[in-house]
């Protein structure tokens, strides 16, 4: 219900009037039917971070304008005649990380802006001289920009061919292709226990399951992958081990070692994710999966859109050439091939990768830093992990606080907040927030100084154990 809610906060009246106000919409737009049941008055409370009565006066709104009924022993249903539907329907992980409203600042979203250099590249390139590549339509990609992305992986310490690449249109087309490819509906799927969303909302959509695996301050934790290994026999492993998202952790070179020897004693295909391996502040070399002995089960997904421009969407899987090939019939049915210029604009970032790296990191430095610092300062309960890289901090609150109250109240504060339970497969509270720093600094200025007020205003008590 939390989830259907998204960003109910950012209306203006009683906050029992916006909790009615959203329902209206929920069951106008027919996410509630007639005949569902609304979770018990304590239970919506404390999920919202409000008052019992706040929810009390809220229903009875409702049921003055016949939106619901009160029942008695049955507790509160839509009005109207129940509709037979499938309420087995799928829900995302992911999906409350593109709510917004425009009332709230957005720091929901890891997602950074275009830089300079991009845009001054998309306003010169000159087509005329690409015309045939313009023209060409294989769903594994241009033979040029795989010789390009080739390279880029052979001198970054992984030997690779052109053989070996196909082509997406992003990274999470690429995650989408692998996980299709080596997964089947019933199978387990091993991962980290936070992790984006993509991750686990792809392995649910083919029927799999996704079985979390414990995480430290330094990433995936080799005892507990090999436990679950053992006990649950996973068709694929999906990992994204340098500056994890959300939980901005380094799996070490040893443990990145064990990762690869697991997958090749087990045979088990593991995919790694490493579209912001590069953005590393101190920028350390930090080694694939495959950089080891996989036995050939090493899948690799990378991407220039963290690094140059989201709005590209080009990405790419490196693998053994023949489970490219297996992929490349379901990038056929996905869209075909990969848009020619999004293909072109890669072929010239791709050359000039190191460069757009350096001037990422120049722009993202100052943002985490002022993120990093301002939370030390003005939120000293918080535990913020150590700063390394990539789009976000990851912040544990205090003990017993509700992360997910939290982020309620704070969207009432005017500021869009993720909790760790939107990149978890678990049912649950959670005592992480996670704070990205991609946003214009004026942004993220005027977005931290909301979460401060927030938190100030926000009853810090643990949350008693609700009884219903």
């Amino acid at each position: 219900m939390v989830q259907l809610m998204g960003q109910w906060t950012n209306r203006d009246g009683p906050i029992y009037n916006q909790i009615a106000n959203r329902i209206v919409d929920l069951v106008q737009d027919a996410s509630l039917r007639p005949g569902d049941q609304l979770p018990p008055e304590r239970a919506l409370a404390s999920a919202l971070s409000v008052s019992r009565g706040t929810v009390v006066r809220a229903f009875e709104q409702l049921a003055a304008a016949a939106v619901v009924e009160r029942i008695q022993g049955s507790g509160t249903v839509v009005a109207g005649r129940p509709v037979t539907t499938d309420h087995s329907a799928q829900e995302f992980v992911g999906e409350r990380l593109w709510m917004n409203e425009g009332a709230a600042v957005d720091l929901l979203k890891a997602i950074p802006m275009m830089l300079p250099e991009v845009r001054e590249l998309v306003t010169s390139i000159d087509l005329a001289p690409h015309a045939q590549d313009l023209d060409g339509a294989e769903p594994l990609g241009w033979w040029r920009l795989r010789e390009r992305i080739a390279a880029l992986h052979s001198r970054q310490g992984l030997p690779t061919t052109p053989h070996q690449i196909l082509v997406t249109s992003g990274a999470q087309q690429a995650i989408l292709l692998a996980v299709s490819t080596m997964a089947r509906p019933g199978d387990v799927v091993l991962g980290e226990a936070h992790t984006w969303p993509g991750f686990i909302d792809t392995v649910q959509h083919i029927g799999a399951r996704y079985e979390p695996v414990q995480l430290d301050q330094r990433g995936v934790v080799i005892d507990d992958l090999e436990t679950k290994i053992d006990r649950f026999r996973p068709s694929l492993m999906v990992f994204n081990p340098q500056h994890q998202n959300p939980t901005g952790s380094r799996l070490p070179p040893d443990r990145v070692e064990a990762v690869a020897a697991l997958a090749k004693r087990y045979r088990i295909p593991v995919v790694e994710d490493r579209v912001a391996a590069d953005l590393g502040f101190d920028r350390l070399h930090l080694p694939a999966i495959d950089e080891f002995d996989t036995g050939g089960y090493g899948i690799t997904v990378g991407s220039i859109c963290k690094v140059a421009w989201p709005g590209l969407r080009l990405g790419w899987l490196r693998a053994d050439a023949q489970i490219i090939n297996r992929m490349r019939s379901l990038k056929s049915v996905a869209d075909m091939f990969t848009p020619a210029v999004s293909q072109l604009l890669g072929l010239a970032i791709v050359h000039r990768y190191e460069e757009f790296v350096e001037a990422r990191l120049k722009v993202l430095r100052p943002a985490a830093d002022l993120v990093t610092n301002t939370i030390r300062v003005e939120l000293p309960e918080w535990q913020p992990s150590p700063l390394r890289g990539g789009l976000c901090l990851w912040n544990t609150l205090p003990d017993g606080v509700s992360a997910t109250a939290f982020v309620q109240h704070a969207g009432r504060c005017g500021v869009l907040i993720a909790s760790g339970q939107q990149f978890s497969s678990v049912d649950g509270d959670s005592a992480n927030i996670r704070v990205p720093y991609t946003a214009p600094l004026d942004e993220i200025v005027e977005g931290l100084r909301r979460l401060v007020d927030a938190w100030r205003t926000f009853n810090h008590q643990p949350t008693p154990a609700t009884v219903i």
